[in-house]
């Protein structure tokens, strides 16, 4: 199973109500705050990809929608429930023929939820968005559907003072836009788990400027585990975040450590990013800065510069890593009356297979 397949487990507001631990707010793709209980986002995309090994050159285009409602019954209970849709349909340029329309609709969340002193629980189907896990999270794709969430139970709890510890039990995987809607939790590509996943961890933050995060994982049937922590800080105007985690799946353990600096000056932010060992690990790669790549001793290196000019956002990145594969990218965004445009063009080598790929992206998002 890919990274995002998973567990982190992060956050909706329900579930860090209370205490002195703010809520982790969702990542990219979370829905704006709306009347009436509502919301959700409406979109439209086109991706042209070209690849050499194999020769391949395809555009696919679509269009997307999510709606969504949170309502609190009464005091203390609230209920979650999303829907998703997408028709997308793609042309390829290499064999001049069209493929099949793609039509999507999926339940990707419904819970109940409930908050009582510093203690808040969530039963039901919902997504994991990154925040107080280093390792999984719930993956959005171009067209802004969630590919992942997860049918379980978490538990949060905000009595220590700036500190939440959540436990959670996940017993399936619902994936999205396939031709099944349930599967079997796993660990980071390891044996599947009929019995589920236990999770448990916490994060603090006691020192300014400062949060610390650790968590672990533990698969029920297969006893593999994975365990992770990061420490980021402010120091003057650099964030700085450190990290690590290690597994053993199947018997094979394996390990990755890492660094993120970022240095804010003038109206540019430059990245700095680093990684090292022998497994990939998502944070770093949810960072825009290419994770580990396989094999033992392992390194990459990336950067990132980008910028808020006239109201436009602009972002030019570079990665490299130990096998000797790269990559370099672009990206422009601006917001008009509500509706946010961004488009990106990103080219990569690969070096183990000899194969280039050039990837240009365009899309236009409405969110209510």
């Amino acid at each position: 199973m890919k990274k995002g397949l998973l567990l982190s487990i992060v956050a909706s507001t329900v579930l860090f109500a209370g205490g002195d631990i703010a809520p982790v707010q969702p990542v990219a793709e979370a829905p704006a705050a709306a009347c009436n209980d509502f919301y959700g986002h409406i979109g439209a995309g086109v991706i042209y990809n070209k690849t050499t090994v194999p020769a391949s050159e395809v555009v696919t285009y679509g269009v997307a929608a999510v709606l969504g409602v949170t309502k609190e019954i009464f005091s203390g209970l609230t209920v979650n429930a999303e829907l998703q849709g997408s028709i997308t349909k793609g042309y390829n340029v290499t064999t001049s023929t069209s493929t099949a329309v793609v039509n999507r609709a999926n339940l990707t969340q419904l819970n109940l939820g409930y908050t009582f002193c510093n203690t808040a629980i969530k039963v039901g189907r919902f997504a994991v968005d990154m925040g107080l896990s280093p390792l999984f999270f719930t993956d959005t794709n171009y067209f802004g559907m969630k590919d992942v969430t997860v049918d379980g139970v978490m538990v949060a709890n905000t009595d220590l003072p700036d500190t939440v510890v959540y436990g959670a039990y996940a017993y399936r995987a619902a994936v999205h836009g396939v031709s099944t809607t349930s599967a079997q939790i796993g660990l980071g590509g390891g044996a599947a788990n009929k019995s589920g996943v236990a999770i448990l961890g916490f994060q603090n933050k006691s020192f300014a400027d400062t949060t610390i995060t650790a968590v672990g994982y533990y698969g029920i049937d297969s006893k593999d585990y994975q365990v992770a922590g990061d420490v980021s800080t402010k120091w003057c105007d650099t964030d700085i975040s450190v990290g690590g985690a290690y597994q053993n799946i199947g018997a094979v353990t394996s390990y990755v450590a890492g660094a993120i600096v970022t240095e804010h000056f003038n109206s540019f932010d430059l990245t700095l990013a680093g990684t090292y060992g022998d497994m990939a690990y998502a944070k770093y790669t949810w960072k825009t800065l290419q994770a580990a790549g396989t094999g033992a001793n392992s390194w990459a290196f990336g950067a990132k510069l980008s910028t808020d000019l006239c109201g436009y956002k602009l972002a030019a990145w570079g990665k490299y890593r130990q096998d000797k594969s790269y990559e370099a990218g672009a990206s422009v965004g601006k917001t008009i009356s509500g509706i946010a445009f961004s488009t990106d063009v990103r080219y990569r080598h690969w070096n183990a297979t000899g194969d280039n790929q050039t990837r240009v992206r365009a899309k236009a998002v409405y969110k209510f």
